[in-house]
């Protein structure tokens, strides 16, 4: 019961990060004016100044008995300025997609088939890990395209964009180390294709899938030319900063990778890369931890952005929810006039 109960809660929150990261403003041409509300507030205090100068100068020390005492100023004033911030924020017409018919992202994973996705930092490895998790997003997002890049120095196209989330999952699960002979690892390269892949797609996210290496250093150049053609770009790292050794087979037995000098090689998740190569795409990064992150992404990130993107270009109706604000507005001013002004 307990899990069932965070289960609908979890959907709940979902759903409603959704909504928030779908909601848009129409921004009529009067929109530049709506903060002058904001210093009403001011202009009431120095109008309560001035009447209270006023009863001051007519009544003198009676002003207290026959009027009263002022209380409660700051509280009231709150209330007004947020019953006026409300009000402003309806005058904005929010609006929101239409849900008339199902509508999906369009999406390109870029996907590390380097020797670094080997290692077992996770489990069962970084590529296993990395599958498991494209399995399961296209699985649960029928109404979404999908296209798979594997890269390692070069990059390739493995399967072009397509809603058959069964044919993307099972062409990842042969996305592992090794599948393609090229070594180093460049992911400027799979971003390129990807922006290759989007052109004439508005809205489109590429998705890096890995370790975050980046042997050329090419990768934030990339990022950034896709989000001057109007598309995002996110990163899943898989693999833990504490680094891991790379198993490799040697003779039929297992060994690990070496390198020119015959030490082992270590290969750690950098995270700091991956979050520097999202901020030049205007994009966000996820770490792999429980399974689901890739997921999330998609539900709570790719297809809001996606959404919104074709409500910009008109392709969903535009739903307006200006009377949650206004109710707001409604409700903090009834508030106010619930809080007493003068006390005798």
């Amino acid at each position: 019961v307990v899990a069932a109960r965070d289960g609908v809660r979890r959907v709940g929150d979902v759903a409603a990060e959704a909504r928030v990261n779908e909601l848009q403003f129409l921004w009529p041409w009067y929109w530049p004016a709506l903060p002058l509300l904001l210093l009403v507030p001011f202009a009431v205090r120095w109008q309560q100044r001035r009447s209270e100068q006023e009863r001051a100068r007519w009544l003198g020390a009676r002003a207290a008995v026959l009027v009263g005492v002022p209380v409660h100023r700051r509280r009231r004033a709150l209330l007004g300025w947020l019953a006026l911030l409300a009000l402003a924020i309806a005058l904005l017409q929010p609006v929101v997609p239409g849900r008339e018919r199902a509508f999906g992202a369009d999406v390109v994973l870029c996907v590390d088939v380097s020797a670094s996705m080997a290692a077992r930092d996770v489990a069962p490895s970084r590529g296993g890990a990395a599958t498991a998790q494209i399995a399961r997003m296209v699985a649960a997002a029928p109404q979404s395209r999908f296209a798979l890049v594997a890269f390692t120095g070069t990059a390739e196209l493995v399967t072009p964009r397509t809603a058959d989330g069964e044919a993307v999952a099972a062409m990842a699960q042969e996305l592992q180390p090794g599948f393609l002979a090229q070594g180093g690892t460049d992911p400027g390269a799979a971003l390129r294709l990807a922006g290759e892949l989007l052109a004439g797609t508005p809205g489109g996210a590429a998705v890096l899938v890995g370790d975050g290496e980046d042997f050329v250093g090419g990768g934030e150049a990339a990022a950034a030319t896709l989000l001057q053609a109007g598309h995002r770009v996110y990163a899943l790292g898989v693999g833990d900063e504490h680094g891991s050794k790379i198993p490799v087979e040697v003779d039929g037995n297992e060994a690990f990778l070496q390198d020119g000098s015959g030490a082992e090689v270590t290969t750690h998740l950098e995270r700091a890369a991956l979050q520097r190569l999202c901020a030049a795409g205007g994009g966000r990064c996820v770490f792999a931890s429980n399974g689901d992150e890739l997921l999330r992404l998609h539900d709570d990130v790719l297809l809001p952005a996606a959404r919104a993107s074709a409500l910009q270009r008109g392709e969903l109706a535009a739903v307006p929810c200006f009377h949650v604000p206004l109710l707001l507005a409604l409700l903090f001013w009834m508030l106010r006039r619930t809080v007493p002004e003068f006390r005798r």
